[in-house]
């Protein structure tokens, strides 16, 4: 006997279509080290990492920030971080 469906299944966008958008054109990498994890592939670039002081402290204040997103977002789940 066959099972009715009540609606027909279609693809919505997840999250992870962004990733693939590029929303700025980015400057020819400069691949210095190359790594395979898996299937992943990750090359690391010298040329994007902060060398004034200023942009270091850039960096440093979002991952602070960032880091405290998470850790308010566990705590709200009941995880204890």
């Amino acid at each position: 006997m066959a099972v009715p469906q009540s609606a027909v299944h279609t693809h919505t966008l997840r999250g992870d279509v962004m990733v693939q958008q590029k929303r700025f054109p980015l400057p020819e990498a400069n691949i210095v080290e190359t790594y395979q994890f898996g299937e992943s592939k990750v090359h690391i670039c010298d040329n994007y990492i902060a060398q004034t002081p200023e942009a270091i402290q850039k960096v440093l204040k979002n991952l602070h920030a960032k880091g405290w997103d998470i850790a308010l977002k566990l705590r709200e789940q009941g995880i204890e971080v």
